[in-house]
């Protein structure tokens, strides 16, 4: 059987479970990001509102321009410096025997339809050690995460980087299509 787990990394992982959200804010849980701007921090909202990830000290990766980032709120950085370990995002793809993955797709959409773009804001992601962003709205313009050799289990690491472009809460979901064989 296959599964996905995805998980906010830090200094201990937190899973994003199927009622969790992840959370984009500004410096700290639950503070608002202006129109316009990007987040300072990521984290995992529980379904009744709680910080779950609180205890992790989550990596943030932060939109600067097409080619560079701020991890954990340094300065400025090539996007080619996020690695597996720095990555908030770690997506994990396993199944109960070996499978080589032939595609893998990630992608943000407004919680809908997988086609439609997620509304009034921006989302920009990058597998770790890419050279430059995407804006996977919708599962047409998804990112590809690449195909690996026959496992049980196979991670991809993905920077992920959000703003609001109007005042409000947003609602949008994440995610991802495997092939395998």
């Amino acid at each position: 059987m296959a599964t996905t787990t995805f998980t906010l990394q830090g200094t201990s992982p937190t899973t994003i479970g199927s009622t969790d959200f992840i959370q984009f804010a500004k410096a700290t849980f639950g503070s608002a990001i202006k129109a316009g701007e990007y987040q300072d921090s990521t984290h995992v909202e529980s379904s009744v509102g709680g910080n779950s990830s609180s205890g992790n000290t989550p990596y943030n990766t932060k939109y600067v321009d097409a080619t560079h980032v701020s991890i954990n709120g340094g300065a400025s950085a090539l996007l080619t410096t996020t690695t597996t370990g720095n990555a908030p995002l770690k997506i994990n793809f396993s199944h109960g025997s070996a499978v080589a993955v032939t595609s893998w797709l990630f992608y943000a959409y407004d919680g809908s339809v997988t086609t439609n773009a997620p509304a009034n804001c921006t989302v920009k992601a990058a597998l770790a050690g890419a050279s430059t962003w995407s804006q996977p709205h919708g599962s047409a313009s998804a990112i590809d995460l690449g195909s690996s050799t026959s496992a049980m289990s196979h991670d991809r690491y993905v920077a992920v980087s959000y703003s609001p472009t109007t005042v409000g809460a947003k609602t949008l979901s994440f995610s991802n299509e495997v092939t395998y064989q």
